[in-house]
């Protein structure tokens, strides 16, 4: 897959999700078998908003050619979905969010991560 797509992807991902959870926080937090209150809405709004800026800058650097900056936003994205992957399975483990609640999250961070890796590796820029 050609870099430009995977990021137009990932930024249709995040865009998407990002969307649902800024504008319906209490739909996104019963997708994730959560119960709402204004905390839960508040967090995932807050999740939301910050999904849809890494969504932007996915899509602004989509056709951008080998650089140190573009290895860096490749990197933010791998730290982005490594941390979000371990603070889901936190989340199961605690007992917060039931495993097959974040499978697909998990199914999206893995792409979104591996797919950062193999690109940034491809970048022969240092940082």
């Amino acid at each position: 897959m050609k870099r430009s797509i995977f990021f137009l992807i990932t930024s249709i991902i995040g865009a998407l999700l990002g969307a649902m959870m800024l504008f319906t926080p209490a739909k996104a937090a019963e997708s994730f078998g959560l119960e709402t209150s204004p905390a839960i809405n508040m967090m995932f709004g807050i999740i939301g908003g910050m999904l849809l800026g890494v969504a932007f800058l996915n899509f602004m650097v989509r056709n951008h050619g080998d650089s140190a900056t573009l290895k860096t936003v490749l990197m933010t994205n791998i730290v982005l979905h490594a941390i979000s992957i371990c603070t889901d399975l936190v989340s199961v483990s605690n007992g917060v969010l039931e495993f097959s609640k974040i499978v697909p999250a998990i199914v999206i961070h893995l792409f979104v991560g591996i797919g950062a890796i193999i690109y940034a590796m491809k970048i022969k820029s240092s940082i």
